[in-house]
């Protein structure tokens, strides 16, 4: 006769390392974007995961440590303007300003947590996120101010403070990903990232090129 004993079921195998690492990264992402860097704490963050925080501990020696890892892997992804680089080399002025507006939206609302993060860490008050602001940030900033200004003296713009005309362009970009991502309100903007982008584009390029018609 057979037992009517269940048979025991296999116990799941368990993460590896490199697999671990990645899921408590993106609990402490959720954690620090919904409560910032100072409400986060490592109990919340292992418990998130299913871990003693003495197992975290063996993983990420601090919430520093964390913080930094979590920056350190956002730095390390292809930057912004590697997805505008041909164009910006041929003067393709749409392809440029499109690109970048279609490469931001998408990344924030694929991630919005990063976001999230960083707009803490400046309200907190802490700097752990400066090499992200000091890099990837000001390198944006930088390259789209001197391709106003380069293609401004080009002939192809009007005479603008490109420095200024680089921050109204992500401006008005990011207004769209602060509303929707951050403050969650998206009855104010229910339009797909794909024609905000081209819109933003459009009315930025006919309010800059020059010889065009203001009335």
């Amino acid at each position: 006769m057979g037992s009517d004993a269940a048979t025991p079921l296999p116990a799941a195998p368990r993460p590896a390392a490199g697999e671990r690492r990645e899921q408590i990264l993106r609990a402490a992402m959720d954690c620090f974007a919904a409560r910032g860097f100072r409400g986060t704490t490592t109990r919340d963050i292992a418990a998130r995961v299913g871990l003693t925080e003495a197992a975290l501990y063996r993983h990420f020696p601090s919430k520093e440590a964390l913080y930094a890892a979590i920056v350190e892997k956002k730095m390390a992804a292809p930057e912004w303007i590697e997805v505008v680089a041909e164009a910006a080399a041929l003067g393709d002025d749409r392809a440029v300003f499109g690109g970048l507006a279609h490469a931001l939206l998408r990344g924030a609302e694929d991630d919005p947590s990063f976001l999230r993060i960083l707009l803490y860490t400046a309200l907190e008050g802490h700097a752990q996120a400066a090499p992200f602001f000091a890099t990837r940030v000001r390198r944006l900033r930088e390259f789209l101010a001197d391709y106003i200004g380069r293609r401004t003296r080009e002939g192809a713009f009007r005479a603008i403070d490109p420095v200024l005309g680089a921050r109204a362009f992500l401006g008005m970009v990011m207004d769209f990903v602060i509303v929707r991502e951050v403050f969650q309100q998206r009855d104010a903007y229910p339009h797909a990232r794909e024609q905000a982008a081209d819109v933003f584009v459009a009315l930025f390029l006919d309010g800059i090129r020059a010889g065009v018609s203001r009335g």
